[in-house]
């Protein structure tokens, strides 16, 4: 019995570690960096989940709501110690485009149901191990995503600058009803929200300039300047609430929100409701994970660290399922809360555990100071963090490298702009795959040569190389399955119309991978087809795995050719002796 005890407890501790490897050394100085960064982060988030609940079209509560529970869910589940998740501007726009069209007073369970999903999705990618489906989501279409998404945001957010009743989920809706709109705009709401907006941008960008000036370090300087925020809306709520802007100046504010901890229950709809719900509930777990892990790996690189990306949804999608038990909506990781996290000194998750206790308090104490706070605030708080989304410089790279992946970025950008949130990712992977799968189709194969004197092999058409009419290499730059089988006959019928000459054929099969059934067949076919003309196939450059795979087969029992290791090995066999005859046997001593 003494024997069996201890070992239970280094089993369980050994698990405890495995999941939650901070745990081990954690101490008294650790929290101390831990609940600073929360502090931080906190000051950050009252504004931020605010202002996101509102840009989903959901009450101001709402946001708090998915800032408290689902944060301690992730800190259990998640891989990053960074990472903090919460309301963000993209997803909540995403769920905004949702729950415009339904009825207003299923608005609330209905964000609920889709937070559920999309949790649901998440945990089920995470325990099939499907973090790997981040690899289907280009870095050009999340960039270009983004933008599209964040020039959305600050086009939607302009109907509580101009005080004016704009509905609508693409830029061309919006625009049009802004426009309409413009005559009725209120004098009042535009002064307070154009100087919100001043003042946030100045907070952000040379407030610090000034403090590092005036002495401060750099570090305390960024610090300030982001906690700034909540300063300033708290000087607008004392003002709305001094001169009463509701009543006086008819302008819209947050009003009466219900204090206390968000209730826990299970939204239920009709199956026809949840059923219109699985494709953006699909969307937004797509971009919500892509969008978390790359944030989580970029703050992970900077301590040399790593993440799990099997974790990472396993932690995002406990959260979402969290956030809509608790009446919440669709969350993810934030990269501007995270980055303040990790600036502030925040080393574990301890940080989010600590911030859903201190948002937690929110709800309970402080939710009625917030009852005068103008919408126009809000909005020019969205704004002004939406100006760090745009990122046209990347698309104009991914344009100038590539015009492949930059026709995707920019179909990607302009499907979010001109049919909503909701098809712009799924129109960027869409075009993205295809225009992957078109350029397998037909894959380079160049013809090849030597380089003189060495043993270097290159594209006989951009290099001046030696090629010999007799022996031609034809180079396959790709791997050889089903869709392009068939190129392959097309081009080794090209190239023996074009070659009389021709006695040898060495396909260099330097980049190919894989060669399934239908390119087996094909290659059957190409070996058949060169017999019958008198001219033998070869291999060179194979790889080990591909070769064994061709041995399960009977191909090489009839292959007329050799299979060589090399392509200078496979020249120097197949290239005949020149006719020495032709040479001079007078040898010039002098």
């Amino acid at each position: 019995m003494n024997e069996t005890a201890p070992a239970k407890g280094h089993n369980s501790g050994s698990v405890i570690h495995r999941q939650w490897p901070w745990v081990k050394g954690y101490s008294g100085s650790l929290f101390a960096d831990d609940f600073v960064a929360a502090v931080v982060v906190t000051i950050l988030l009252v504004p931020q989940c605010l202002a996101y609940a509102l840009l989903a079209g959901l009450p101001p509560q709402i946001g708090i709501y998915v800032s408290i529970f689902p944060l301690i869910a992730y800190a259990l589940f998640g891989s990053s110690r960074y990472l903090n998740v919460g309301p963000t501007a993209v997803i909540s726009l995403m769920t905004a485009a949702c729950i415009a069209t339904l009825p207003e007073e299923t608005r609330v369970i209905s964000a609920a149901a889709l937070a559920l999903m999309t949790g649901g999705i998440l945990l089920f990618w995470g325990l099939i191990k499907g973090g790997i489906i981040m690899n289907f989501v280009s870095r050009p279409v999340v960039s270009a995503y983004i933008t599209g998404a964040a020039l959305l945001i600050i086009i939607s957010q302009m109907k509580h600058i101009l005080g004016v009743p704009v509905t609508g989920t693409t830029a061309l809706e919006l625009i049009r009803g802004l426009v309409t709109q413009l005559p009725q705009s209120n004098i009042m709401a535009i002064v307070i929200g154009v100087l919100a907006i001043i003042l946030f941008w100045l907070a952000k960008t040379l407030l610090p300039y000034f403090l590092v000036r005036a002495g401060y370090k750099a570090r305390v300087a960024k610090m300030i300047a982001r906690m700034t925020p909540i300063f300033i809306i708290a000087g607008f709520v004392i003002l709305s609430a001094t001169f009463n802007f509701a009543e006086r100046f008819d302008m819209r504010v947050v009003g009466k929100v219900p204090s206390g901890l968000p209730p826990f229950e299970f939204p239920i709809l009709s199956r026809s409701a949840l059923e219109g719900l699985i494709i953006p509930a699909i969307v937004i777990a797509i971009v919500a994970f892509v969008d978390s892990t790359s944030t989580a790996q970029e703050l992970a690189s900077r301590t040399r660290g790593k993440i799990d990306a099997n974790k990472e949804l396993l932690g995002l999608g406990a959260s979402n399922v969290v956030a809509g038990l608790s009446g919440g909506y669709p969350i993810n990781g934030s990269m501007s809360r995270s980055a303040v996290n990790f600036t502030a000194g925040g080393k574990t998750p301890v940080v989010g555990i600590l911030v859903a206790g201190m948002m937690a308090m929110t709800a309970i104490f402080l939710t009625p100071v917030l009852k005068a706070l103008p919408l126009d605030v809000l909005a020019a708080l969205i704004i002004v963090a939406c100006f760090n989304l745009l990122d046209f410089k990347s698309i104009w790279r991914t344009w100038t490298y590539s015009r492949a992946d930059g026709i995707t970025a920019l179909a990607t950008f302009l499907a979010v702009l001109l049919f909503g949130v909701q098809w712009g990712v799924l129109a960027g992977v869409v075009l993205a795959m295809a225009l992957h799968i078109k350029t397998t189709l037909q894959p380079h194969m160049p013809l090849v040569g030597r380089f003189p004197g060495t043993e270097h092999y290159r594209d006989a058409e951009r290099f001046m190389v030696e090629t010999d009419e007799r022996v031609k290499t034809l180079r396959i730059d790709e791997s050889l399955y089903y869709a392009n089988a068939r190129y392959l006959e097309d081009k080794v019928a090209q190239i023996v119309a074009d070659s009389p000459e021709m006695t040898d054929l060495v396909l260099m099969c330097t980049a190919v991978n894989r060669i399934d059934a239908s390119a087996l067949s094909s290659l059957e076919t190409i070996n058949n087809r060169l017999r019958s003309a008198d001219i033998q196939l070869h291999f060179s450059d194979m790889q080990s795995r591909v070769k064994e795979r061709l041995f399960r087969s009977d191909f090489l029992d009839r292959l007329t050719g050799q299979i060589f290791l090399s392509q200078h090995e496979a020249m120097t066999a197949l290239q005949p002796e020149p006719d020495w005859s032709e040479f001079s046997d007078h040898i010039d001593i002098h």
